[in-house]
């Protein structure tokens, strides 16, 4: 289950093993040698299992034809590798674009900086993650089949033969982009304690009894390490899936490389815990995708990772306690978002911009302004630099001039900390538990956080209140 994984935050916490070294390990080789023989092609595409096999099929032609034969193929609009909006795209890794019967007057061109709706490189991203073998991909794109509004959107892209890589992507609308449905919210409530215990000892397990062995076990789903609503996934440290049980077999079967999956909010996960892991292991936040009294509820997650040795990490998580009655969908007394993704990134980039024309001093006075034009609501800008002091906030004032870099949660997450890492390693999007202070309140209420630079010196964030309900 991707909702396991969905989480984001740096802490270095309670962890006795050596953090690994910065020497990245090989990509896990990619087995495709029969999938063609044994594809069965379905009428449509909804699931990220059928993107990933479409893919692998693709992938497989490509190889046993050559690059001369299957370019052509790729592009045919009326060829076996288009299933409805469902098409399979070729680019090279220096950006050019090779393929895609969607999209024939880009092909030739060279694609290579092009960004999402929320500044995102997407193709960069691709390049990265097909290096690694094959890979999921979260991005936004005009929807053809809704006016060409900007949409979640996820790819799976593989490697052909380091020279070309081939994708295929879908649409929010048309499928199943956040697989993590599927959670076990009939379990017993768990504490962040328990978490710990449990991914502590599945850590411990897995130094004493070997890699092979482990992975056998944590990829069982009726083995020791099914308990409910925790399981253990595991991964190496370029992000490639080892073990996903019960909920995500594919990830194990196909490799999937899942180092730029995003949550629905952006919020990169595996690339946030598998820094974590480098560090010695630590907490995150994330979402997970429930579905419950006919709505969509996004419920909030706390994960925790820890490294096994150099060359792989674990992690498992569970709803964060305060949220463990949103899992059934019962929201009583929980704050529900009214402000979105889009209006969280406009205001910061709004903020960003007037900095750059005005200068720091401008920029301060307006910020700290509660009636000022960067405050609508609990929506509102803050501006610290990058060693953690906060330099500007229209309603905490008292922590104006305060180093804020070890500022930790009641569960130990340590929210700048987790910012600055999104900001400067992912897409600028992180998650805390935090007071709404534009309301003076003092309860911590999940906060989807953005964050961008001004320059080297300092930075400005902003964040919304509330979970997501659809």
């Amino acid at each position: 289950m991707i909702a396991v994984m969905l989480v984001m935050a740096i802490i270095a916490a309670g962890c006795t093993t050596t953090p690994p070294g910065p020497a990245t390990p090989s990509p896990t080789p990619v087995q495709t040698a029969t999938l063609s023989t044994r594809y069965s092609q379905p009428e449509e595409i909804t699931t990220t299992p059928e993107l990933v096999a479409f893919v692998a099929n693709a992938a497989a032609f490509a190889r046993e034809q050559g690059r001369e034969n299957a370019v052509p193929a790729f592009n045919d609009q009326n060829g076996s590798f288009v299933i409805g909006n469902v098409q399979v795209f070729a680019i090279g890794y220096d950006g050019t674009l090779i393929a895609d019967s969607g999209e024939p007057g880009a092909v030739g061109t060279n694609i290579q900086n092009l960004t999402d709706s929320f500044g995102i490189p997407l193709v960069r991203n691709m390049a990265e993650t097909a290096r690694y073998g094959r890979g999921y991909v979260s991005y936004t794109y005009p929807n053809p089949s809704a006016d060409n509004a900007s949409e979640s959107r996820i790819a799976v892209v593989e490697d052909i033969d380091g020279t070309y890589y081939i994708g295929a992507g879908m649409f929010a609308s048309e499928g199943e982009i956040y697989p993590s449905t599927r959670l076990n919210t009939s379990a017993n409530p768990l504490t962040v304690e328990d978490l710990v215990v449990y991914v502590q000892d599945a850590a411990a397990y897995a130094r004493a009894h070997g890699r092979e062995n482990t992975l056998s076990s944590f990829n069982d789903p009726e083995g020791r390490f099914v308990r409910g609503e925790l399981v253990i996934m595991a991964f190496d440290y370029n992000g490639t899936n080892l073990a996903a049980p019960p909920y995500s077999p594919e990830l194990t079967n196909y490799h999937i490389n899942l180092i730029n999956y995003q949550d629905p909010d952006g919020v990169e996960t595996i690339r946030g815990m598998r820094d974590l892991a480098r560090g010695g292991g630590g907490f995150l936040y994330t979402v997970a995708k429930i579905k419950a009294n006919g709505k969509t509820i996004f419920v909030p997650k706390i994960d925790y990772a820890e490294p096994v040795d150099n060359e792989w990490w674990i992690f498992s998580g569970i709803i964060v306690p305060e949220y463990t009655r949103a899992g059934t969908g019962n929201m009583a007394g929980i704050q529900i978002r009214n402000l979105t993704r889009e209006n969280l990134y406009q205001r910061v980039n709004e903020a960003v911009a007037f900095a750059h024309t005005n200068g720091k001093e401008k920029t301060f006075k307006e910020i700290n302004d509660p009636k000022g034009r960067f405050v609508t609501g609990d929506l509102f800008i803050w501006a610290s630099s990058r060693d953690g002091v906060l330099l500007a906030d229209p309603f905490w004032k008292s922590g104006i001039g305060e180093n804020h870099w070890e500022y930790a949660d009641q569960y130990g997450m340590k929210v700048t900390q987790a910012g600055v890492q999104a900001m400067e390693n992912g897409t600028g999007f992180s998650r805390a538990l935090f007071p709404d202070t534009a309301m003076n309140g003092t309860e911590n209420i999940e906060k989807l956080i953005y964050m961008k630079a001004v320059d080297d010196i300092w930075w400005i964030g902003s964040g919304i209140y509330g979970i997501r309900v659809e």
